[in-house]
Parts: C-alpha cells; structure tokens; sequence
C-alpha cells in the first residue's frame, strides 16, 4: 500500500485589524479598505485562529492538485 499526505484547506475565521487615523467612521472605513486593497496588511494584522467548531473545508472535490482547487496530494 502507498502512503500519501493530503492537505485541505479550510476557511478560517479570522479578522483583520489595522489603526488609522480619520475624522469619521466612514472614513475609517475607507482608509482601512485602502490599506487591504493595497497589500499593507500582514501577518501582524491578522486577529484570530483556527476555532476547529467553526472550521470550514475550502475544497473542490473534483478536481485535485489544481491550483485554487484547495487540495494537495503528494505521495511520501
């Protein structure tokens, strides 16, 4: 019998969280969509981990080893 590792990947539940300065919340609002839109969040703004009750599977069954299929199968 092979051995296989398989990786499926999950849709966290997370947030992401950065300060800004703004005179409204609308404002607020827009500048921080700004700064997502612009790849300036990182690892650092990032709130939240896996909650295994609330996990969710990011899959495509039929299709594997594909990209965006959420699924990776190598033999080992």
């Amino acid at each position: 019998m092979k051995k296989y590792r398989v990786s499926l990947a999950v849709k966290v539940p997370s947030n992401l969280e950065v300060e800004v300065c703004a005179n409204t919340e609308k404002e607020a609002l827009e500048k921080a969509l700004e700064k997502y839109e612009n790849g300036e969040f990182d690892g650092d703004n990032v709130v939240g981990g896996l909650c295994w009750d609330d996990a969710e599977l990011s899959i495509n069954k039929k299709i594997i080893n594909d990209t965006g299929s959420g699924i990776y199968i190598e033999k080992i």
